[in-house]
């Protein structure tokens, strides 16, 4: 250690200074790529990376530490706000996705992450709402400003009770044969199930014989009601008032309930209208009216009606489907032109000529200069008859050509839009320019100088390049029916007509409607030109000499090809969504009234069992489906309907 010392101590001066120095410039330098690495540019070109790469929360992380270093900078503060949005609603995404996993936890963390990026997503709010309520975790309420008068109508909503539903203490399966009264048989019904019966004071009973074996409560009383003419209704949960089976009754007895039922695919008030006027027509007696600004449907009607109206709801209210169609105009075009050849004069020509005479003579003074001027005339007397020479004979002879020239043209264009269009909804594409053509001219009625009308000319725009219209017609086996209208256009050259310069156009168009697969290519219509024009011009005789004929001639020969196709390929993003529960049809009765026959807890398994041995395939949804024929059951359940199995169907 201390000859090491000693070794330092006897380095130069010269070399503790650059020793000191180098040390110097490598803090300097390591400070300096510190604060390049923290820069407000270097935080802004990372997250430019990350949301190349689709990483928007990073993207979001950068833009926000850039635009807090260089406030002033507006392509930092832009990008801020631009990728604000984006990051929200990345994280609710995230946060709704872990609630459905049953994660209430980071649901919560997510979606609190996503109103600190943006207060005002309001979908974070509601979301985080529905988290506490599943959690059952203390809600904030709708709002900061709600008033007491909101919150006591809340209070008492929540304490209105739905349509009651029957509830035997014994779901056991009933066997009764007897020959008696109604009211006895009912009765005796009753009694076998737990629950109460009670008649209507103006119902006269009468006697009836039944036969029941291993039948369930709900069916017994569905049989006792068609053998007896009545019909019943629960009063509370073990209790049913019966009475006799009469429109004016059934007005008088049956049970009122309101509901709202919200479309979550009316895009157009038409969607809207066509739900409507299927649930009017279905059922007759239901009350319901439409609110177009929240695509509802509010509805006061019987609680098998509002069971029959979600089926219904859940039958039609389906999402559009949606067709991406590639449009691809290829034209090919080639003309080649080979021009070979000399070309002598073809034409000469002779001209007498007389002699050249002084014929005038013209003086100007300018000043004190004078300036003369004669004219030699050319003129044929008499005497140059008579004296004529080589002098007095002209000669024109044409000019001679050398032609060497060869033009090769291939042309190749591809044009190839693409448009998304909704089922039945027309869509339209234009790319191109608007190209103005006069219409036509009229007189205004005010003169100008010379006491003519000053005329005025007219003209609209024509829309020239790729002019697509598609109305696209998805089935339900993904087949495509397209009415549609491909233009191609574009100006070729200009013509003037009455002083007017008008443009020429050309185009290539074609409407039809076809019907294809999706993913199918079809060649909708084509055009192919073949032109081969050969031109000979030179020397008769010698032109056409099978090699003499380049000397004393010139060849040409052009061919052109020309082919333009159209091909369409339609591509189905979107298809039409059913389910089993929507190909299926349900019991709803008599036709005084709607009522649905329910399934009962006993009688689960084995319908579920038949379903699977129908339909091995199938889910466990799927599979409750398949026994919706003779049961009432509709995905998305109304609470407090009586007696129904609710499910959501996969």
């Amino acid at each position: 250690m201390n000859h090491r010392i000693r070794l330092l101590i006897r380095l130069p001066l010269q070399k503790w200074a650059l020793l000191a120095a180098m040390c110097l410039f490598l803090g300097l330098g390591l400070a300096v790529f510190t604060a390049f690495a923290e820069s407000a540019s270097s935080l802004f070109k990372q997250g430019q990376q990350a949301e190349a790469r689709d990483d928007v929360s990073a993207a979001y992380e950068f833009y926000q530490k850039a635009y807090q270093k260089d406030p002033k900078d507006i392509a930092y503060r832009t990008a801020f706000y631009r990728t604000r949005l984006s990051a929200a609603a990345y994280h609710i995404h995230l946060g709704e996705k872990l609630s459905a996993q049953g994660d209430d936890t980071g649901a919560m963390t997510e979606l609190m992450r996503a109103l600190e990026i943006d207060p005002s997503a309001e979908v974070a709010k509601q979301d985080i709402e529905q988290v506490r309520q599943h959690s059952g975790q203390k809600t904030t309420g709708s709002g900061v400003g709600e008033s007491s008068t909101m919150r006591n109508a809340s209070a008492a909503l929540s304490e209105v009770s739905s349509p009651v539903q029957l509830k035997p203490v014994s779901n056991d399966p009933i066997t009764l044969h007897m020959s008696e009264d109604s009211k006895i048989v009912y009765q005796t019904v009753g009694k076998a199930a737990g629950i109460n019966v009670l008649f209507d004071p103006e119902y006269n009973s009468k006697r009836i014989q039944i036969d029941l074996s291993n039948v369930s409560l709900f069916d017994a009383l569905r049989i006792l009601g068609t053998v007896s003419g009545t019909f019943w209704r629960p009063v509370t949960s073990n209790t049913i008032f019966v009475a006799q089976n009469t429109r004016a009754k059934r007005t008088e007895l049956d049970e009122q309930a309101v509901q709202t039922f919200y479309l979550s695919n009316a895009a157009q008030a038409n969607d809207l209208n066509d739900v409507q006027t299927a649930l009017r027509n279905v059922l007759a007696n239901a009350k319901l009216y439409g609110v177009p600004s929240q695509n509802a449907i509010v509805m006061r009607a019987t609680p098998d009606e509002l069971l029959l109206a979600q089926k219904l709801i859940s039958d039609l209210d389906k999402a559009r489907p949606e067709v991406v169609v590639d449009v691809a105009v290829l034209e090919v075009n080639k003309d080649k032109l080979r021009n070979i050849g000399i070309t002598w004069p073809g034409t000469a020509s002779v001209t007498l000529v007389g002699s050249n005479s002084t014929s005038a003579s013209n003086t100007a003074t300018n000043g004190t200069t004078t300036v003369s001027t004669t004219q030699a005339t050319n003129t044929l007397t008499l005497n140059t008859f008579a004296n004529l020479n080589a002098t007095n004979f002209a000669v024109t002879v044409g000019q001679a050509t050398a032609n060497l020239l060869l033009t090769d043209t291939n042309t190749r264009i591809l044009q190839n839009p693409r448009i998304r269009a909704t089922d039945n909804q027309k869509a339209t594409l234009k790319i191109g320019s608007r190209i103005p053509i006069a219409t036509g001219s009229f007189s205004n009625g005010i003169s100008s100088g010379i006491g003519v009308a000053a005329v005025q000319t007219q003209f609209q725009y024509l829309d020239v390049g790729v002019n697509v219209d598609v109305t696209p017609t998805v089935h339900y086996d993904r087949d495509v029916t397209l009415k549609l209208s491909i233009e191609i256009s574009s100006q070729n050259g200009s013509v003037t007509i009455s002083g007017v310069t008008q443009p020429i156009i050309s185009q290539r168009k074609i409407e039809q409607v076809i019907r294809l697969r999706e993913g199918e290519a079809n060649i909708l219509g084509g055009l192919m030109l073949n032109a081969d024009q050969k031109n000979v011009a030179g020397t008769p005789g010698l032109g056409e000499l099978p090699f003499l004929k380049y000397f004393f001639s010139s060849q040409s020969h052009e061919v052109q090809d020309d082919e333009i196709v159209f091909l369409l390929i339609p591509h189905v993003v979107r298809a039409s969504e059913l389910s089993a529960l929507n190909l299926q049809s349900i019991d709803t009765g008599t036709g005084n009234a709607v009522e649905i026959r329910r399934i009962q807890p006993a009688e689960v398994p084995a319908a579920l069992a038949a379903a699977a041995a129908s339909r091995p395939a199938q889910s466990t949804s799927n599979q409750m489906a398949a026994v919706c024929p003779w049961i009432g059951c509709v995905p998305t359940g109304i609470p407090g309907t009586p007696a129904a199995i609710w499910f959501d169907v996969d």
